[in-house]
C-alpha cells in the first residue's frame, strides 16, 4: 500500500510540474503575441509636421527597468498603444516574478530625443 501511495505522489508531482511548464509556455506565447501587436503599432506610426514622435519604455527586466524603448508617433491610437504597453510591462513583470526569470542587470538607456526621418520616427542618442 505504501508503494502505491508513493507512486501516486510522484505521479501527482510530475503532473503538476507539467502543468506549470504548460502554463509558463502559454503565458510566454501570450506575451510574445502582445509584444508583436505593440511593435507593429509603433512600426506603423508615421511622422510629419502633423504627427509628433515620442518614445516609451517597453518590457520589464527582472532586475528592473525596461528592455528597450519604442519610438512612435501620434498618428496611431496613442491611448490604446500606451494601455497595451502598460499591460505588457505589468504582465511581463508578473511573469518574471512567478517563474523566477533572470537577466543581466544592464539598464537600457532612453533616447535623448526623437526625430522624424523619411516619415518614420527614430530614436536619437547623444
Amino acid at each position: 500500500m505504501k508503494i502505491i501511495l508513493i507512486f501516486l505522489s510522484f505521479l501527482t508531482i510530475d503532473c503538476s510540474d507539467k502543468d506549470i511548464i504548460a502554463d509558463q509556455e502559454t503565458e510566454k506565447k501570450t506575451l510574445e503575441k502582445l509584444s508583436m501587436e505593440i511593435k507593429n503599432m509603433a512600426d506603423e506610426s508615421v511622422c510629419s509636421d502633423k504627427y509628433i514622435c515620442d518614445f516609451i519604455g517597453f518590457g520589464s527586466k527582472p532586475c528592473g527597468g525596461n528592455w528597450e524603448y519604442l519610438v512612435y508617433s501620434n498618428s496611431i491610437d496613442v491611448n490604446g498603444f500606451l494601455k497595451k504597453v502598460k499591460l505588457y510591462n505589468e504582465l511581463e513583470k508578473q511573469y518574471n516574478t512567478k517563474y523566477g526569470i533572470a537577466s543581466d542587470c544592464m539598464m537600457a538607456m532612453p533616447p535623448d530625443s526623437t526625430t522624424c526621418e523619411d516619415g518614420k520616427c527614430k530614436a536619437v542618442y547623444n
